[in-house]
């Protein structure tokens, strides 16, 4: 049957509409089931976010290899990367006690793929002399691991049998006494600083930029004795260096018959630190992976067995602990270096 002209554009604009409609559900149904396939496989790409850690980790630690410090983390951050699935490279930059590392850390992106060991000697570094952070308040705290043992040594020839031995050739020997450590500003510096104000007696302190070298200079002669963490530890093992005294509360766990400076008379103790931090701006999800591996990692038996050889006591405190145990430490030690005179004009 024929159809008139007005008929053919009617039945055209409704068989056109009617299969528009049909290509536009066909059409959607498609874009939906490719996009939800694209989701699927491709989920960071759609959000713009990447499984965290995606990418290797870099670790800052402010001190040479081979020191406490470093002999101490890396076992921790070894296990720390097994966990999260990415290495962890480790990056010495020794100097300042720490406060050039601490530098760098503070600058690098907050995307928690940038962390290091705050260590006590950046704290003091801040109250000493200007730095660029403030360790109160310019990091992301993750948590604290560790805390150090430091004391006194001696060549094992030395006529200084105790530490009084020592104390009482500085009084008559103003200057004489060359002791070692790993930098101005640490906390056995610190400990002899007060202990000079005290007894009225002048030490003459040659910094190095990390323990291992302190304690190499005490053992080729460069000087009379070493204030240092546990460096000196093998060496007095083996007989070749003595220790005079431990700055920490109690005496150290291998050196039992070894005093403190408070049972020798002095109610001095060593501020002590080791905790991992971040730049300032890190993500709550991102410090919680970090805290969470590395309070895993604080289990493995390396690192455990590191710090029993290291006599450097494990404590453990999470971020928000963390955070305020910081900000106490740096009124204590600031009050401590103005009432001594300590800042560098």
């Amino acid at each position: 049957m024929k159809m008139e002209k007005g008929e053919e554009l009617m039945f055209s604009s409704l068989f056109a509409r009617r299969n528009g409609a049909d290509l536009r559900k066909a059409f959607s149904a498609k874009t939906f089931f490719g996009s939800l396939l694209l989701i699927l496989i491709f989920p960071a790409a759609i959000f713009g976010q990447d499984k965290y850690p995606s990418k290797p980790l870099s670790y800052f630690i402010g001190y040479a290899a081979g020191g406490t410090t470093d002999v101490s983390t890396r076992p921790l951050v070894s296990a720390a990367s097994k966990i999260l699935g990415q290495p962890i490279l480790i990056v010495n930059k020794g100097g300042g006690a720490s406060s050039v590392a601490m530098a760098s850390l503070k600058n690098e992106k907050p995307d928690g793929y940038s962390i290091g060991t705050l260590a006590t000697g950046g704290i003091i570094s801040q109250h000493l002399r200007k730095v660029p952070y403030d360790t109160a308040t310019d990091f992301t705290p993750i948590l604290q691991y560790e805390i150090y043992l430091y004391g006194i040594v001696v060549s094992a020839d030395s006529p200084w049998k105790t530490f009084k031995d020592l104390i009482e050739f500085a009084k008559a020997n103003p200057g004489k006494v060359r002791y070692s450590s790993a930098g101005a500003g640490t906390p056995q510096h610190l400990v002899l600083e007060r202990l000079c104000l005290q007894e009225k007696i002048k030490l003459t302190h040659i910094p190095f930029q990390g323990g291992n070298q302190a304690v190499t200079a005490l053992l080729g002669n460069h000087v009379e004795a070493c204030a240092e963490g546990t460096d000196w530890k093998k060496y007095v093992e083996a007989g070749r260096l003595r220790l005079l005294a431990v700055f920490g509360e109690s005496r150290a766990t291998n050196f039992p018959n070894v005093p403190t400076l408070a049972e020798l008379g002095w109610n001095i103790v060593a501020p002590s630190i080791m905790c991992v931090v971040a730049p300032k701006g890190v993500s709550p999800q991102v410090v919680k992976t970090l805290h969470d591996s590395f309070k895993e990692a604080m289990k493995d038996p390396d690192f455990i067995r590191t710090s029993s050889l290291m006599d450097n006591p494990i404590l453990y405190r999470n971020s928000q602990d963390l955070g305020l145990h910081l900000v106490k430490m740096n009124e204590e030690i600031g009050s401590i270096v103005r009432a001594l005179g300590l800042q560098e004009k």
